[in-house]
């Protein structure tokens, strides 16, 4: 609503030609400024004048001087103008829904990813949060495709030159380690090494990115592996191992009552878990987050 004083309305518009002659310090480059006619700012300023009763400014040939009455409406004129710019900004964007894409690597169990996803959703009830699964791969097609404003993923040691990542946040790092029945007879052991494997039922997690390097290991020490079952689901790994009807290696956080988990002693390797995300115009709601979940309990 429109300032007013003794009877009269002191008009956004009249404040907005007002700024733009002042800022201008030229009635002429002031209303090209503002996209009226030069006749139709003076006029404007002139009837603020004359309802303020006070000049505003000291004309002459070539420019325009602010008085100090001038000097006195500038500042406030400044602060009502961008105030009501902000105003305008703010209900433009009123109807958007909040709205955050987030790419899960599918190596992490679900119990991790729903004790994060879920309480963010009830703490953030006007935010529409979708949530990809994919493998590190597809991860990264995505996140060049636009898809995804960010990627909860495995960090690499060493990253490549070109990859579409500006920043990253570690959360936690993790060992691999050998999972079986509470049953099993190994499961007494207080950690493997490769041949302790070789005659028992393999269950693989063929999307798993330790399958090459394991190759190698075994390639190295001379063992072979008995693959009974393949699978790209971890929930059936999961399932295959606890009914008894083999062993798999998985990220030591996969966890289950029903199964117990050991070391081995070849296999020294780790893994980073944390975000990666790039430029975004999205970039408060990955802000958000990342806060969220830096302060969730992770695996270390």
């Amino acid at each position: 609503m429109p300032t007013t004083t003794n009877g009269y309305y002191m008009e956004l518009q009249q404040l907005r030609l007002f700024l733009a002659a002042a800022e201008s310090k030229s009635f002429t480059r002031g209303a090209k400024r503002a996209f009226v006619s030069q006749p139709a700012l003076s006029a404007s300023i002139a009837k603020l004048e004359g309802e303020l009763g006070v000049r505003l400014f000291t004309r002459n040939k070539r420019s325009v001087v602010l008085t100090p009455a001038g000097q006195t409406l500038l500042k406030r004129a400044t602060q009502i103008v961008n105030e009501c710019n902000r105003a305008r900004d703010e209900l433009k964007n009123h109807d958007q829904q909040r709205m955050l894409r987030l790419g899960v690597v599918n190596t992490l169990s679900i119990t991790n990813i729903a004790r994060l996803i879920e309480p963010y959703r009830r703490e953030n009830s006007s935010l529409k949060l979708q949530v990809f699964d994919a493998s590190s791969e597809e991860m990264e097609r995505l996140a060049v495709a636009g898809r995804i404003d960010l990627s909860l993923t495995i960090l690499p040691e060493h990253p490549e030159k070109g990859r579409q990542v500006s920043y990253s946040k570690r959360l936690f790092s993790e060992s691999y380690k050998v999972a079986m029945a509470t049953s099993h007879h190994l499961s007494e052991a207080p950690s493997l090494c490769l041949a302790d494997l070789e005659n028992e039922p393999f269950v693989s997690r063929s999307h798993c990115e330790y399958r090459q390097m394991l190759k190698v290991l075994m390639k190295t020490a001379g063992v072979r592996l008995n693959v009974a079952y393949i699978t790209d689901q971890d929930d059936r790994a999961l399932s295959l191992v606890e009914q008894g009807a083999g062993i798999a290696i998985v990220p030591e956080h996969y966890e289950s009552l029903n199964i117990v988990k050991r070391p081995i002693t070849e296999l020294s390797a780790t893994r980073s878990i944390g975000f990666e995300w790039g430029e975004s115009e999205n970039q408060a709601e990955i802000d958000r987050f990342i806060a969220f979940a830096s302060s969730v309990k992770w695996p270390e």
